[in-house]
């Protein structure tokens, strides 16, 4: 898919999106571009037949000729206007645009002067936002049907002052949509498919085609390095364990360092406490951290920030079997702390256990992990809202603050010490889970016990990785969340 800004009279596309705020009579240039077009035909079915008002998502289809169609969508009342809500009608319009005629191009209006609503949007962050929710609003995963789909094969940006803000917005937005796509395609994948070896060797193809340095780890080198948390995690499992670690170096000294760390797990069965089958249905999506890391790096790559950034991930498969860990195992982290196993299928902090005392090793500014951790986190937030933990309440500020800015929700949940006492053991440091109480931040309290930064910041995406259900701006499946946040937030 190609991302174009355009000036309106150069567009070249199937059809043309143009939005309108609810009960506004203000034109803008793509609207006028287009009421020409259509011999002020559309103007007297907008604002004097009143076929459309602008409600939110609201639409409104109208053929210029055989070669060219417009959608007009409604972004509702300017007091009611957000971010999130852009993002959602773009991904909107686009799916809608998507379906008329076949099309194979599209052109986006450019929304001038959103400084003056609640969204409060300069030109850089329109541009960023309506490239990343437009490619959103387009993914599709049709590798294994034997009919495809039709592709949309442009995006034009529409605009008559193509400023460097909108530029530099736009390409932020394409690059952020390719790591988008990456991910949920990895995810999307089958697990007889994606496993540790295959993320391994994908990993070596991105580190050569973006110049990245890489280090791949087998079993007997991750055992030297005492990974004892995350070999017995693997040990069940026919595909063996695999360690990666790329890292992205600005051309300039670095202004701060950055280790990005994703869970791996290319397929949770639960271990010995095996998962019902309903619960292991989209258990390919464990991986869903790994992924977006992966994607993360490659569009740092492109876009060249002059922050140092390291991807880790341990990756894994959790299977039962004759060889499989099992409960009342002691195992013996990177960092020589013990952990009692009270549950296998509480697998996931046992890897990312050791991936954390390995980025202690990399002297960095900060840490950040990103997995899908707790089941717990889900009935705290639901589908919608990544829960956010750290022991920096300044980074966790700031991040949350970017998170909101390119419409990704995200809340805070506690890490108390007073959580020590449920995952208090007899034989060992700790247990490695502590019951159905406060389970997200238990786990978080857990993972704390295994990093020494001081910037240590936990997003669990158990809830938000994946789609049962669409919502207004994603369809069902894989949703690369967070990855617009992380992104950002290092770009910042």
């Amino acid at each position: 898919m190609r991302f174009l800004t355009k000036k309106i009279q150069e567009e070249n596309s199937d059809v043309i999106v143009s939005f309108i705020f609810e009960d506004e009579n203000e034109k803008s240039d793509v609207f006028n571009y287009i009421d020409k077009l259509s011999n002020h035909a559309l103007c007297e079915q907008i604002y004097k037949l009143k076929t459309i008002t602008g409600k939110y998502q609201e639409s409104f289809k109208y053929a210029i000729n055989e070669n060219l169609k417009v959608l007009i969508v409604g972004l509702g009342k300017k007091s009611d206007f957000t971010r999130k809500k852009f993002s959602q009608t773009v991904a909107f319009a686009t799916r809608k645009a998507k379906n008329m005629s076949n099309s194979c191009s599209i052109a986006i209006e450019f929304l001038n002067n959103l400084t003056c609503t609640n969204a409060n949007l300069n030109e850089k962050d329109t541009a960023q936002i309506t490239l990343t929710s437009a490619r959103i609003g387009l993914y599709e995963f049709d590798k294994y049907l034997s009919e495809k789909k039709s592709k949309i094969e442009t995006i034009e940006l529409l605009s008559n002052e193509l400023t460097t803000e909108i530029e530099q917005g736009a390409q932020i937005g394409a690059y952020t949509s390719f790591a988008m796509k990456f991910a949920k395609d990895l995810i999307n994948e089958s697990a007889q498919i994606v496993t540790p070896l295959y993320i391994a060797n994908l990993a070596e193809q991105i580190a050569k085609e973006h110049k990245l340095e890489v280090k791949i780890y087998n079993k007997n080198q991750i055992k030297s390095m005492k990974m004892n948390a995350f070999l017995a995690v693997a040990q069940g499992s026919v595909n063996e364990p695999v360690f990666i670690h790329l890292t992205y170096k600005p051309e300039k000294e670095a202004k701060k360092k950055i280790a990005l760390i994703g869970k791996g797990i290319t397929f949770d069965a639960g271990g010995m406490n095996i998962k019902p089958a309903t619960s292991m249905l989209t258990m390919k999506s464990d991986m869903s951290g790994a992924a977006s890391v992966l994607g993360i790096i490659q569009a740092i790559a492109k876009l060249k920030p002059d922050t140092e950034v390291h991807v880790i991930s341990a990756l894994c498969e959790n299977m039962t079997s004759g060889s499989a860990y099992k409960q009342g195992d002691i195992l013996t982290a990177m960092n020589g702390k013990t952990i009692e196993v009270d549950n296998t299928d509480a697998e996931g902090r046992l890897t990312l256990a050791d991936a954390l005392c390995y980025a202690d090793t990399l002297n960095v500014d900060e840490v950040i992990d990103i997995a899908t951790l707790t089941g717990a986190v889900i009935v705290a937030l639901g589908n919608n809202i990544t829960g956010v933990m750290g022991n920096n309440q300044k980074q966790i500020n700031k991040f949350r603050e970017i998170s909101e800015n390119y419409c990704e929700n995200t809340w805070q949940m506690p890490i108390l010490d007073e959580l020590k006492d449920n995952l208090k053991s007899e034989i060992a440091d700790f247990k490695n889970t502590g019951g159905r109480n406060a389970g997200t931040s238990t786990a978080a309290w857990f993972l704390s016990n295994f990093t020494k930064s001081k910037s240590w910041l936990h997003l669990d995406i158990a809830g938000t990785a994946y789609l049962d259900k669409s919502n207004k701006e994603t369809l069902s499946g894989p949703t690369g969340v967070m990855i617009r946040s992380l992104l950002n937030y290092i770009l910042a």
